[in-house]
């Protein structure tokens, strides 16, 4: 487990980013620390940790998202890890989806405090309008069956017959592996593992495409 992630130099010994951006997210950071005080938007048990846990952890995602030219879905933002965090880091047309109206009324102060250009969907994923998106991302969320399930819903809604699967990009605990078989047995998943700067037993799973398996 990393610790201690809390300066410019021991942040950008991980992620690099400007100066400039790592301020933003010092103005998350504090911000979120005091809307904690009233509202449950981390876990209290990570905030002695929360550059790790969740600054790092979300960061580490952008690699991932640098090629994409679309627009990325960031399902159950909650305080906005990972997509305010990309967004900050300079990632164009992502879009938060967060059921919890205080949640996204945080989101919105970010946004402004940060100067980021960001789209809140103050909704369920299951009530979600579809958009094309290229790719979506989600942590912390759900099994992998159940995001499976809620990408399914929310492409289903297009009205063209042929769309192109978005590529999947979820960050993972050390019980990955399970969520991968359970999420097997009925579906074809095209996937690649990669390893997690900040959890040595979790994965960030990158999947390009699931199908139906003829059972």
């Amino acid at each position: 487990m990393l610790t201690n992630i809390n300066t410019y130099d021991k942040f950008c010994a991980h992620i690099t980013v400007s100066r400039e951006t790592y301020e933003k997210l010092c103005v998350f950071n504090e911000t979120l620390l005091k809307w904690q005080n009233s509202i449950n938007l981390i876990s209290n048990s990570s905030i002695k940790n929360i550059w790790e846990r969740h600054f790092l952890d979300s960061a580490q995602l952008y690699t991932f998202i640098r090629g994409v030219d679309g627009n990325i879905m960031d399902f159950g933002s909650g305080a906005g890890f990972p997509g305010m965090v990309l967004a900050i880091m300079g990632k164009k047309n992502i879009h938060l989806v967060e059921s919890d109206y205080k949640k996204c009324v945080f989101l919105k102060e970010i946004a402004m405090l940060t100067e980021t250009d960001i789209t809140i969907h103050n909704c369920k994923i299951e009530d979600l309008g579809f958009i094309n998106v290229d790719l979506i991302t989600s942590r912390a969320l759900a099994s992998l069956t159940k995001l499976i399930t809620y990408v399914e819903i929310f492409i289903n809604k297009s009205l063209e017959k042929k769309i192109i699967y978005p590529k999947l990009l979820f960050l993972k605990g050390k019980f990955y592996y399970r969520e991968v078989l359970e999420a097997s047995k009925n579906k074809k998943i095209c996937l690649k593992e990669y390893p997690s700067i900040t959890d040595r037993h979790g994965k960030i799973l990158y999947i390009k495409k699931v199908d139906v398996l003829d059972l």
